[in-house]
C-alpha cells in the first residue's frame, strides 16, 4: 500500500512487503466478509474514501479519542458503541461510520492506523501488527496521570498535540478549582460508590481517584478495600457513609439482575436517607479527562454535607 503519512513511521515494515501483505490480508478480508455478511454493520455513514490518514476505533473508549482529537473527515469509523448512552461524545458520532471490531472488518476498511483499549480481543493489536497496521494503545489507567498521558500519545499518533493540551488544561482548571474547596481531610465526608450491579470500589481505581479529587473519602478505602468488590451490606449497616455516589443508573441498557445487592431494601433505603449524587454512566465509564465533570458533581454535594457540620465528620478516621 505504501506510505500514507505519519503513521507509517510507527513501525518499519519494507515497502514491497507491506504491499504484498496488505494485498493479501485485504483479498482475504473481502472473501470473508461476502462469506460472512460482515460488510458493514451499524454505521450511519459509508466508509470515507479520500481521507488522507484515515483513523480507526475499536471501542468506546477508543472512540473518546478519535473523536475529541481527530480531524472529522480523517475518522474512517468508530466502534458501534460510539453513538450509544454511555459514550461521553456521542453526539459526535452522528454521521460517521460504525465498524464492528472484527479483523476481516478492520483488514477490509484498511486503515492507516488504530487506536484501541480493549477492542478487537486480546491479540488485536499482534494480529494487525502482522499485516502493517500500526495500533496505538489506549491505556487501562487509574490516575489523573495517565488520562494526560493517554492523551498526549494518542494526539502525538494524530498530529492533534495542541488539542490534547487544550483538553488538559481545561481538566486540570477544573481540578485544581475543587481542589482550592477540599476541606481538611478529617472533615471530608466518607463516601460510598455504587453500581445497579451492586458493585462498589476501593483504592487502586479511577473510581477511587475521582472521589479523592471530589474532596470525598471513600470509605471502602479507608477500610483497606482495592479494586472492585461487592457492596457488603453488614458492613455498612455498622459504618454507614455520609454520602452515596451512584453511577450507570441513567442508562436504559441496564439489565439489573433481580438478585442484584443493590435491590436490597436496606440499601434502596440507604439511597434515600443519604444525600446521593447520581453521576451519568457516560461521565465515568472509560478513565477520560470528562471525569472531571463527575468531580465537580459529586464536590458540589460533599460540600453541602460539609455545611451541615456533621459532628462526627472529624472524628471518624
Amino acid at each position: 500500500m505504501g506510505t500514507r503519512g505519519p503513521y507509517r513511521r510507527l513501525r518499519a515494515v519494507p515497502a514491497g512487503a507491506g504491499r504484498v501483505r496488505r494485498f493479501a490480508a485485504r483479498s482475504l478480508a473481502i472473501s470473508l466478509a461476502a462469506v460472512s455478511g460482515l460488510l458493514m454493520a451499524g454505521g450511519t455513514a459509508p466508509l470515507p474514501a479520500t481521507a488522507q490518514e484515515r483513523v480507526l476505533s475499536l471501542d468506546y473508549c477508543a472512540d473518546q479519542y478519535v473523536m475529541a482529537l481527530a480531524d472529522g473527515g480523517n475518522i474512517l469509523a468508530v466502534s458501534p458503541a460510539a453513538a450509544s448512552e454511555y459514550s461521553y461524545l456521542a453526539d459526535r458520532a452522528q454521521g460517521l461510520a460504525a465498524l464492528r471490531p472484527t479483523g476481516e472488518q478492520v483488514l477490509l476498511a484498511d486503515p492507516d492506523l488504530v487506536i484501541r483499549q480493549w477492542g478487537g480481543g486480546y491479540n488485536a493489536a499482534a494480529y494487525l501488527d502482522r499485516f502493517g497496521i500500526p495500533v496505538v494503545q489506549v491505556s487501562f489507567g487509574t490516575t489523573v496521570d495517565s488520562v494526560r498521558e493517554n492523551l498526549r500519545r494518542i494526539a502525538d499518533a494524530l498530529n492533534a498535540r495542541p488539542r490534547a493540551e487544550a483538553l488538559i488544561a481545561d481538566m486540570d482548571r477544573r481540578l485544581a478549582r475543587v481542589r482550592a474547596g477540599h476541606a481538611p481531610r478529617a472533615a471530608r465526608p466518607y463516601g460510598l460508590y455504587v453500581t445497579p450491579g451492586g458493585v462498589t470500589s476501593g483504592a487502586g481505581t479511577f473510581v477511587h481517584t475521582m472521589m479523592e479529587a471530589a474532596g470525598v473519602r471513600n470509605i471502602m478505602a479507608v477500610d483497606g478495600k482495592t479494586g472492585w468488590r461487592g457492596i457488603n451490606l453488614e458492613t455498612l449497616a455498622l459504618r454507614p457513609p455520609d454520602l452515596i455516589i451512584g453511577a450507570f443508573f441513567d442508562l436504559k441498557s441496564n439489565h439489573v439482575n433481580h438478585w442484584s445487592i443493590a435491590r436490597h431494601s436496606f440499601l434502596k433505603d440507604m439511597m434515600e436517607t443519604t444525600p446521593t449524587v447520581f453521576i451519568p454512566g457516560a461521565q465515568v465509564a472509560c478513565s477520560g479527562w470528562f471525569f472531571a465533570d463527575a468531580v465537580e458533581n459529586i464536590h458540589r454535594t460533599a460540600r453541602t454535607i460539609q455545611t451541615m457540620q456533621h459532628p462526627t465528620l472529624a472524628s471518624r478516621e
